[in-house]
């Protein structure tokens, strides 16, 4: 028996939910307000990411339909907002619920209404880059040992 049959591949599969405490940018310190989010394989980044290449390959064969008929293909034309609202709806999907925060004295409790809101202010950029790089990171989703 070789050393590698005592590795169980499952070890590295990816949670299916992780956390991430937002740090303060000035500080770097934590600031105890916490996202949870849906790692790459929970059904609903499965079916959102589904949903994204379904889009993807129907343009591509309307893009194939134009050059095969000689006609010039015009693809979207999408404001920088439609853009970012886009991404926006991305990292929505893969959010499973924040804790509460205020904003301006006033309590926020966790929807999609109150994330989207948050994360389209661009004078949240802070947290809108710290959640994107998280989600963009798989590794974000590995189960730490205890030995690390």
């Amino acid at each position: 028996m070789t050393e590698s049959a005592d590795f169980d591949l499952a070890s590295l599969d990816a949670q299916d939910e992780m956390t991430l405490d937002i740090i303060d940018p000035r500080s770097g310190k934590p600031t105890g307000w916490v996202w949870t989010f849906y790692g790459p394989g929970h059904t609903k980044t499965v079916e959102l990411s589904d949903r994204i290449s379904r889009r993807i390959l129907s343009q591509a064969r309307e893009k194939e339909r134009a050059r095969v008929n000689n006609k010039k293909w015009k693809g979207d034309d999408q404001t920088p907002d439609e853009v970012r609202g886009e991404l926006i709806d991305v990292l929505v999907g893969r959010t499973k619920g924040f804790t509460p925060v205020k904003l301006n004295g006033e309590l926020i409790e966790y929807s999609e209404a109150a994330a989207r809101r948050i994360l389209l202010d661009p004078r949240k950029g802070p947290v809108l880059n710290q959640i994107s790089e998280f989600l963009r990171d798989d590794d974000s989703f590995l189960q730490r040992s205890a030995k690390s």
